[in-house]
């Protein structure tokens, strides 16, 4: 499936014809809010590390995705999302607590490009997100903003910079998806995310 965007149907039509990790399908398929997905794998909080954020012209790839003219103006985040140190009172290894090594602080684990248009973020929210300290999930969790994803898609790439980042080999394929995330009354906007091969125990090359 390298290059191939999946639905999600077609996405567990490849999963039943190939042992895919089911972190990896619980990661690419799942509605709820990432973070807290995140947070739950590897547990320990998850930080944000902004690389680059500006006001565009959207272009008609994502001004279709969205449903708005291309042309328009908006914001996109190119983001990090990354590991912070454990806490002295994160739990020990134990009978209970037998899950993944904790993973060093800074470590990347998902990047994710977020485009939005300016014309339907409300002042206080586009004032939040332009700030770059906090995920956009935790931003509308914290502000209690009901967000609906649709139009998921999913696929396996090649991505030479990401590879680079992470400090992995540059043919390696990674397992991203896009979709559309509609927030509250305010706006839709698309979000890209690929994930570190660092979260999956295995994962399929096909």
């Amino acid at each position: 499936m390298k290059n191939e965007w999946l639905t999600t149907e077609a996405f567990w039509e490849e999963c039943r014809r190939h042992p895919i990790d089911p972190i990896v399908r619980l990661l690419l398929t799942s509605d709820g809010t990432l973070i807290r997905q995140l947070q739950a794998i590897l547990l320990t909080p998850i930080e944000v590390a902004v690389q680059d954020q500006r006001e565009i012209l959207i272009d008609e790839e994502h001004a279709s995705w969205i449903g708005l003219p291309a042309g328009e103006k908006g914001i996109q985040r190119k983001v990090w999302l990354t590991v912070r140190a454990p806490s002295a009172t994160t739990p020990a290894p134990g009978p209970f607590n037998d899950g993944p090594t904790p993973a060093a602080s800074g470590e990347k684990k998902v990047f994710a490009v977020s485009t939005f248009p300016l014309s339907g973020l409300k002042p206080d929210l586009h004032q939040e997100i332009s700030l770059g300290q906090k995920p956009i999930g935790r931003i509308l969790e914290e502000r209690h903003l009901p967000t609906r994803r649709d139009r998921l898609e999913i696929t396996r790439l090649l991505l030479p910079q990401i590879a680079e980042a992470l400090g992995r080999p540059p043919g390696e394929l990674f397992w991203a998806r896009r979709y559309r995330l509609n927030i509250s009354d305010q706006v839709s906007g698309v979000i890209f995310e690929a994930f570190s091969p660092s979260l999956f125990s295995s994962s399929s090359s096909h």
